[in-house]
């Protein structure tokens, strides 16, 4: 008798465990990877419209939070994480005169780890540079580029363009960009 209580007990255990870490997921995808980066220009009326032109859908992800923090918007799709794009971020501390930049559809991005952002886990932090305010991107892996193609398209329409900034010394060389038209890729990869 006393085995088949052993056994029972171990089960129960099992699955209080496995209801704590589905309960810990569901947590950690509601707080996101871009909620808690700095973003001191996010109630900018630039990043209102950006964000008010963003499509509902994503290339398969759904658009599910606007409300808050200011800023912040959010597509989910099913087992595949979530896109999340905050506006008014800080100009990120990797961007440098040697920076290796991105541009898509006309825009210059970074990619790195903003500051206050949890480690990438399954995707990838953009920053848009050469617009103001500041855009980053939290991409999924396997998500596609229908993001950051939809990204770029709004900020080159309602954010301002200007120059990279590398602090005191103004006349260090831009840095190399790659251009990627990703206008004719498919964005369900």
């Amino acid at each position: 008798m006393a085995v088949p209580v052993a056994v029972l007990a171990c089960f129960v255990a099992f699955l209080i465990l496995a209801q704590q870490r589905q309960e810990d997921a569901r947590a950690t995808a509601e707080a996101g990877h871009l909620k808690s980066v700095a973003a001191p220009s996010s109630g900018d009326a630039a990043c209102g419209a950006l964000l008010g032109a963003l499509p509902a859908d994503l290339g398969g992800f759904q658009r599910t939070d606007t409300t808050a923090p200011a800023g912040f918007a959010r597509w989910r799709a099913d087992k595949a994480g979530d896109v999340e794009v905050r506006c008014g971020t800080e100009r990120p501390a990797e961007l440098t005169a040697t920076a290796k930049l991105q541009i898509v559809n006309g825009v210059q991005w970074l990619q790195a780890v903003p500051q206050g952002a949890p480690a990438p886990d399954g995707g990838s932090y953009w920053t848009a540079v050469d617009h103001r305010p500041y855009v980053t991107l939290w991409v999924p892996d396997g998500a596609g580029t229908a993001a950051v193609q939809a990204a770029s398209d709004a900020i080159t329409a309602h954010l301002t363009a200007a120059s990279s900034t590398w602090g005191a010394d103004q006349r260090r060389p831009v840095p190399r960009a790659s251009a990627v038209s990703m206008s004719t890729v498919s964005s369900s990869a």
